[in-house]
């Protein structure tokens, strides 16, 4: 078991510092989504970036995520019982309506811990969940040292949203060395949507 606390307190580690690289990527690539979107329409002689096909295209990936991650949690609608105890133990702790009158700092800090506890529930997202309890002082049960696959499942996903920031055409494009090569991105993205278009 000690074996398993000492990978327990690395995953978690690696947790907060993905979670916080990952806030950092997306302050980021909401100026470069702006930017690059800006640029698109600039050259997009054509108003390919105002095509119904691409817009339907974008609701349907959307759909077809959202459908996934409702399945996946239907599949494990079962909460393990240490999850919902946690998870109980948590929102004993910061829910809105236990707070009394607090300092306007600690009712945020209280109210955001809250909200991080429903979305770990939501998402069954085991080290969002223990990242909680450690910031409020909650007990952590000797039972939550044996989920290291699923503490990793959660880090997992974290990369996977880090990942596609990264390889975004807006964040390429947003760090391209020159602004030739910023053109020249540009003019080949818009001919990849208007073959995209075409074959919707």
């Amino acid at each position: 078991m000690h074996h398993n606390k000492i990978l327990f307190k690395r995953l978690i580690r690696e947790y907060e510092f993905l979670l916080e690289d990952l806030e950092d990527l997306e302050n980021i690539k909401s100026k470069a989504n702006s930017e690059f979107m800006e640029e698109l329409r600039l050259i997009d002689e054509t108003n390919v970036l105002e095509s119904q096909g691409l817009e339907g295209a974008a609701q349907k990936w959307e759909a077809a995520k959202e459908k996934h991650k409702e399945e996946f949690l239907e599949e494990q609608d079962e909460r393990d019982s240490v999850f919902k105890k946690l998870f109980r133990s948590i929102v004993v702790r910061c829910h809105p309506d236990k707070l009394g009158q607090l300092p306007e700092s600690e009712l945020v800090y209280y109210h955001k811990l809250y909200n991080n506890a429903i979305e770990a529930n939501d998402d069954l997202d085991w080290a969002l969940l223990i990242r909680t309890a450690i910031k409020l002082d909650v007990e952590i049960p000797e039972e939550i040292y044996s989920k290291l696959e699923e503490i990793q499942e959660s880090l997992d996903v974290l990369k996977n949203k880090q990942n596609s920031i990264l390889n975004s055409a807006s964040w390429q494009w947003y760090n391209a060395k020159t602004s030739a090569n910023q053109n020249e991105f540009l003019k080949n993205h818009l001919e990849f949507l208007k073959g995209f278009n075409k074959g919707l």
